[in-house]
């Protein structure tokens, strides 16, 4: 077997950090990998589960084939199963052309189902049939289609606790339970989060144009003390945000927005569900028009960039408040359900 070092730079360059909970993921995914076992990953939102999950079909003998990733929570339940077994001509109101579904498109390769908590009773039978009998069923068919793919699942719930709820199959849970991988929040590896910072800081500067030589000292205490609910997503999206607006070539203290405190670039932000209609524009006393611009005159400002990544922390911020209940963050977000799980769908493509 390849030494643990060339394999993970090979396979795995993306997944950062030396601490033992970490190093201990990346040896179980580096010894089954190369199997057909399915394999489940548990963590907390923003742990970097699908960074795993890529990394074992990177070191597997599927490789040269598909890498097909779908969150199950970003799909409306009544066109779930029709988005993962497919449907023919006619199955239901709309469905003008046969569709071959997500697990055929990735036939001899690999599907990544995210939130696999999120999948209803109805499919979690479909998908037991698919792991035992390597057949799919499309909607409206009467016919069984072979597939061979290997499942890859992830999820931030307590599966245990939802099988002893009765919400979740147990046969199905040890069906994609094979080799569970489990990845620790950042909170409880402080001494990656340095070296996450880092290298997102690298990555935001090249994205954004800036040249930006690292953080200061305070700057690195503020991100030691936090508690980073969000993981290392919420640690990429800040790191990005303070690229974006400091004023000199390194990240001070005062250039990250951390939740609950405000900073010289960001007051506070209206709680989730504020109607537009109440929001109030208030001038900075410590911003003039006149002040230079946080980016010197020249710098490439992704604006898109930087809205879309603030929308993403919000309803990441409003799932995690509504305990992964998308009608709740939907609410919170002042949004509808409907738009709230096309704008999901649009960020986990």
């Amino acid at each position: 077997m390849q030494d643990f070092t060339s394999w993970r730079s090979q396979f795995a360059p993306e997944v950062v950090g030396e601490s033992e909970p970490i190093l201990d993921a990346l040896e179980t995914v580096r010894r089954v990998a190369g199997t057909d076992c399915s394999i489940l990953i548990t963590g907390e939102t923003g742990t970097g589960k699908e960074l795993f999950a890529r990394a074992v079909h990177r070191a597997s003998t599927r490789r040269g084939r598909k890498f097909i990733p779908i969150n199950c929570a970003a799909i409306p339940e009544q066109l779930l199963e029709s988005e993962l077994f497919g449907h023919i001509k006619g199955a239901f109101t709309g469905a003008v052309n046969a569709r071959p579904g997500r697990f055929m498109s990735a036939h001899e390769g690999t599907i990544f189902l995210d939130e696999i908590g999120d999948l209803p009773l109805s499919a979690q039978a479909k998908l037991l049939r698919v792991l035992e009998e390597r057949v799919v069923s499309p909607v409206g068919s009467d016919s069984d289609l072979p597939v061979d793919v290997r499942v890859i699942a992830a999820t931030h719930r307590n599966l245990e606790e939802m099988v002893a709820q009765g919400t979740f199959r147990a046969d199905l849970y040890f069906r994609l339970a094979v080799v569970p991988v489990e990845l620790p929040a950042l909170r409880e590896r402080p001494e990656d989060i340095i070296r996450i910072a880092e290298l997102c800081i690298v990555r935001a500067a090249e994205k954004l144009g800036r040249r930006i030589t690292g953080l200061d000292d305070a700057a690195r205490n503020t991100l030691l003390a936090y508690h980073w609910p969000g993981n290392v997503r919420e640690l990429a999206h800040m790191i990005e945000r303070a690229v974006l607006l400091t004023r000199g070539d390194q990240i001070l203290d005062a250039d990250l927005q951390v939740p609950g405190r405000k900073t010289k670039f960001a007051r506070a932000t209206p709680a989730l569900g504020t109607p537009v209609s109440e929001l109030k524009v208030v001038p900075s006393p410590s911003l003039t028009v006149k002040e230079a611009p946080a980016v010197p005159l020249g710098d490439t400002l992704d604006l898109r960039s930087a809205l879309e990544n603030l929308e993403r922390e919000l309803i990441d911020r409003a799932l995690r408040k509504a305990g992964g209940n998308r009608t709740e963050a939907a609410a919170l977000l002042g949004l509808n359900r409907t738009t709230l799980v096309e704008k999901l769908r649009k960020y986990a493509a």
